[in-house]
């Protein structure tokens, strides 16, 4: 057994020697890591917290451009399930950046970025165009405003509940 210093076993998993102590995190005054209680991280810088929302609204714009396309056909009917999954995902984007910031004007920018970038993908320039005059087009597009509103009253809810705890 090598030279320990008391803060543990020398090999994990065995029983402390001679001058060892069992106790997991003696800096923590003899309480274990779970134990410590939780301090909340300080508020990040405000530009920070823009460029980060405006990021992951463009993310969520790109990603789920890409993924509404998707569709089922039964018969003559068409379930867009990709544009279901794409609203999913900027609302899980929204949630994360607005709780993450806590500020849920984060996510009202996370959805404007998201809807700028559907936008921009949606101009039918020459040959260029990713969303088409088509349900799952018009779900995608007009979903982003619906989604965004909607994240934005939960995150706003689900903070000012916090703070009423306090």
């Amino acid at each position: 057994m090598g030279a320990n210093y008391g803060s543990g076993p020398s090999v994990p998993g065995s029983h402390p020697g001679p001058g060892e102590t069992a106790d997991p995190a003696p800096e923590l005054g003899g309480k274990s890591h779970a134990a410590a209680p939780r301090k909340m991280q300080p508020q990040p810088k405000k530009w920070s917290v823009v460029a980060a929302a405006l990021g992951a609204g463009v993310g969520a714009g790109l990603l789920g451009t890409s993924l509404h396309g998707h569709a089922w056909f039964v018969g003559t009917s068409v379930v867009p399930y990709g544009a279901a999954l794409a609203l999913l995902l900027l609302a899980a984007v929204g949630m994360f950046v607005g709780l993450w910031s806590r500020s849920s004007w984060m996510v009202v920018w996370c959805g404007a970025a998201a809807y700028a970038t559907a936008g921009l993908l949606s101009l039918q320039l020459s040959t260029f165009g990713l969303i088409f005059d088509n349900l799952q087009g018009r779900v995608w597009l007009y979903g982003i405003a619906v989604v965004t509103l909607l994240m934005s009253l939960v995150v706003w809810r689900l903070l000012r509940v916090k703070v009423e705890r306090k």
